[in-house]
């Protein structure tokens, strides 16, 4: 059974003494391509040298993170630069975060367009990141200058809100909150999303699945998030690691063999 991991920090400090590591028990687990996600310059030059590093596993994405754009837009020319490289598939993350005030709405908007404008430009996918905002960054991405294609990460429903990310071109990814008690929003939303717009993810090294509560996550758990996913779905994990699978390879990893 063969996975793909569409959002992880494998720059983040907590992989810093033992990717190795994590990167085999990821193999093991048949995890066979990671989306590393930029969130800032720095991070973005790191995630193009880990895909630089691995190229059999792993490819970027370069962004800045609308909570950090008031600090970093700055550095988005040279976020501009990397976005063009051969290893960097997708723009992002980008979009907007209401649950964090460090950086003001509309200048969190205007990093959105930003963002939109390059991935238009380059013709690469978007990475979305929408807290407690997806009214404001839907608004957003429907004026864009362009057919959109992207992903609406770490989505949490509800349906009507899937419909709309879908409608412009957009797909969604599900992380590892599908495996705890509660989050009923979401999963009525996943139950019937259309399998040619569904992707799976960990946003590691955060949101550990639920047997995992409290420690740090990675590409190697992303199993039990599909097997969680599936159930809900009332599908096998493997008709389901096919379709998610497919999707992403079409969006992020098109030279995937």
């Amino acid at each position: 059974m063969h996975i793909i991991d569409t959002h992880a920090h494998l720059d983040a400090r907590a992989f810093r003494h033992d990717l190795p590591d994590v990167l085999e028990r990821a193999r093991t687990a048949g995890v066979v391509r990671i989306l590393c996600v930029g969130t800032d310059l720095a991070s973005s030059r790191r995630c193009v040298e880990l895909a630089r590093r691995h190229p059999d596993l792993i490819r970027a994405a370069v962004g800045i993170h609308p909570t950090d754009w008031a600090a970093c837009s700055g550095d988005f020319a040279e976020v501009e630069r990397l976005a063009a490289l051969p290893v960097v598939v997708a723009v992002g993350e980008t979009g907007m975060d209401f649950h964090h005030d460090s950086t003001p709405p509309d200048a969190q908007a205007d990093g959105l367009r930003r963002h939109v404008d390059l991935a238009l430009a380059l013709d690469k996918p978007l990475i979305v990141h929408a807290r407690k905002s997806d009214e404001r960054v839907l608004e957003v991405l429907e004026q864009a200058k362009g057919a959109l294609r992207g992903v609406r990460h770490c989505f949490d429903g509800p349906a009507d809100v899937a419909s709309r990310y879908l409608s412009l071109g957009l797909c969604v990814a599900v992380g590892a909150v599908v495996t705890r008690p509660g989050h009923k929003r979401l999963k009525a939303a996943v139950r019937d999303l259309p399998a040619d717009c569904l992707m799976v993810e960990t946003d590691c090294p955060y949101q550990s699945p639920s047997s995992r509560v409290g420690t740090r996550n990675e590409p190697a758990f992303l199993p039990e998030t599909l097997a969680a996913l599936a159930a809900i779905r009332g599908e096998s994990a493997k008709a389901l690691a096919e379709s998610t699978t497919a999707v992403a390879r079409r969006l992020f990893f098109p030279d995937m063999p």
